[in-house]
């Protein structure tokens, strides 16, 4: 009988701009290892291209820069050496909790000088991977560690040292990536079930040989493996911590103990089974169902859970999570459906937010690695909180909520870029073209002011809450009736022209008015209030019209707009909202 797991496609989505995963890992993992290729995209992956090695640590699903890759694996059926580039593969397979693929050796820079594959094999647990790599009898088999691996940033330093014949201990800082350059590191503990001898480093000031410190593309180990009569299998287990060598071996010894690569494998397996055999599906054609069973899958591969023991940058209360990218993105999907599916996610979520705010200062749009990223619209948590507090989900304090709300969105910021906002909107009730992605951040603006309010109203702070819903309700002002959405202002508060349907510049994440999207994108997000965007097209049918031409001219855009097929809802003709979605899906 076919399991909701099996309908699970891996590789779903890893090119194309998905910058989907097919390695394993289990639900919020803080370890996702995969292949990493030459020339890849965001997560390290791009069909077809020459494997550089396997890393640990991946972002899923992303666009902009890439982020992690760190502590590379190779398996070479020669002595690698630093010329060692990339391996062509066949034979590619992935599964939850399993990956594999058959690497066929290249000495040098791409002369094919020996038969037979090197079959590679990975899987994975919260914080460890196992690695199974099976070599052909005429191999001479070798590893190369690359510690210093990193996707979209770079090393900038780290060091390695051979504690025994198989066991290598390591870290890397880098910096750089999507998101921010602030350093951090990453600490690896790698045991091997084989002997390995003729150690060596690209280079090293350790002048025993068993170890190295260096920067950046310098931090290779290389590693050939004694030969053991009838045997051509290597297994490698690695743990991966944040904190500390001695934390990743206790990961190993926590997670993978004695278990086979079999057991550990069946047990990812078990978890994900967990997770989707929550939710049973009727109907629709086998494709529909493994797409279905697959976006659940893909819902649960990031944040990783770093719990409260897994948190470099400060002392964790509550559970804490690394790779929140971003919230912008995801209160529009994703956020509303673990509200319903997974409440307990939902509030740790928000109270992680939170405690980041009491010890960092300020509420995230996205949190990687210790930072804030880009401030893509406004203060999208104010939308988390709301959320949860209006379903009345047990387990969040709405005045700790209010607390880093009224910092994010009433202090001024010293850099509005990554924290805060931008001055101007709450004494002018908009933002001027002076400010980038002016009217858009207007908008959210107004409508983070609304879910603020109803926080407030939660702390029974009813004088704030007031407040806050007058200001958001000043979004009018900017509203153009010829147009029918809200627009641009210049610093006098004069309207400026613009064309509501097509950005201003091609590169629209740079638009002067509206940020990833059009005046009509962002009239639509104004959630709080679609009664009044009915009456402004004047009345149901109009606005059903409006709806029928944004469909055609601009719905293929952004998760911006993912809600809009259900705005029918407000027309009192959810029909059409069934069709328009069907349509879709089609």
């Amino acid at each position: 009988m076919t399991q909701p797991v099996d309908f699970v496609d891996l590789f779903h989505a890893v090119d194309g701009g998905g910058n989907c995963l097919p390695g394993p890992h289990v639900p919020f993992g803080l370890l996702r290892v995969g292949p990493d290729m030459i020339n890849h995209n965001t997560s390290g992956y791009a069909t077809g291209e020459d494997i550089r090695h396997f890393s640990h640590t991946h972002v899923h699903g992303m666009g902009g820069q890439g982020r992690a890759g760190n502590i590379g694996i190779a398996p070479y059926a020669y002595n690698a050496d630093e010329r060692t580039i990339g391996q062509a593969y066949r034979d590619e397979e992935a599964s939850l909790g399993y990956y594999a693929v058959t690497i066929d050796p290249r000495q040098g820079f791409g002369e094919m000088a020996l038969g037979g594959g090197i079959r590679c094999e990975l899987t994975a647990t919260h914080h460890c991977a196992m690695h199974r790599y099976s070599f052909a009898e005429h191999h001479e088999p070798s590893l190369r560690f690359d510690l210093g691996a990193c996707i979209g940033g770079r090393s900038t330093g780290g060091w390695g040292r051979w504690i025994s014949p198989r066991v290598l201990i390591a870290s890397s800082t880098c910096v750089g990536g999507w998101g921010h350059n602030l350093p951090y590191t990453v600490y690896a503990r790698i045991e091997l079930d084989r002997d390995v001898d003729q150690t060596s480093f690209l280079s090293s000031d350790m002048p025993s040989g068993r170890g190295l410190t260096g920067q950046g593309a310098s931090l290779i180990a290389r590693a050939g493996l004694k030969p053991v009569e009838g045997a051509s299998q290597v297994t490698i287990r690695v743990g991966i911590s944040l904190i500390s060598v001695a934390q990743a071996q206790k990961h190993i010894k926590t997670e993978l103990a004695d278990r086979s690569f079999e057991d550990v494998q069946q047990a990812t397996v078990a978890q994900w089974s967990n997770l989707l055999d929550r939710y049973s599906i009727q109907g629709g054609t086998e494709s529909d169902r493994s797409l279905w069973y697959t976006l659940w899958q893909r819902l649960y591969t990031m944040p990783s859970d770093l719990g409260t023991d897994e948190v470099p940058w400060f002392t964790a209360k509550t559970r804490q999570f690394n790779d929140i990218g971003c919230l912008w993105d995801s209160v529009r999907c994703a956020n509303s459906l673990f509200a319903l599916v997974d409440p307990s996610f939902a509030i740790d979520l928000c109270n992680a937010l939170i405690e980041i705010s009491q010890e960092m200062g300020w509420l995230p749009d996205a949190w990687i690695m210790g930072g804030s990223a880009k401030v893509q619209g406004g203060c999208s948590a104010a939308v988390l909180f709301a959320e949860a507090l209006r379903k009345k989900l047990p387990g969040l304090d709405a005045n700790a909520a209010l607390a880093a709300l009224n910092k994010s969105q009433e202090q001024p910021s010293p850099d509005p870029n990554l924290q805060g906002r931008y001055p101007g909107w709450d004494v002018n009730g908009y933002l001027s073209t002076k400010t980038p992605n002016c009217t858009s951040r207007s908008v959210e603006y107004a409508f983070h002011d609304y879910c603020t309010a109803q926080v407030a109203r939660s702390a029974a702070d009813e004088e704030t809450a007031d407040k806050l819903e007058a200001r958001a309700a000043r979004l009018w002002d900017s509203w153009s009736d010829h147009k029918r959405c809200f627009g641009p202002r210049d610093e006098h508060g004069d309207p400026v022209d613009f064309n509501p349907w097509k950005p201003e510049c091609r590169d629209f994440w740079n638009d002067p008015y509206f940020y990833e999207g059009t005046g009509h994108d962002y009239a639509l997000t104004s959630w709080h209030l679609i009664p009044q965007l009915v009456e402004r097209h004047g009345g149901a049918d109009g606005f059903a019209a409006h709806l029928d031409q944004f469909m055609t001219d601009c719905y293929h855009w952004k998760e911006i707009n993912l809600h809009v097929p259900w705005l029918y809802h407000a027309c009192g003709m959810p029909h059409r909202s069934s069709q328009a979605v069907r349509q879709l899906m089609d």
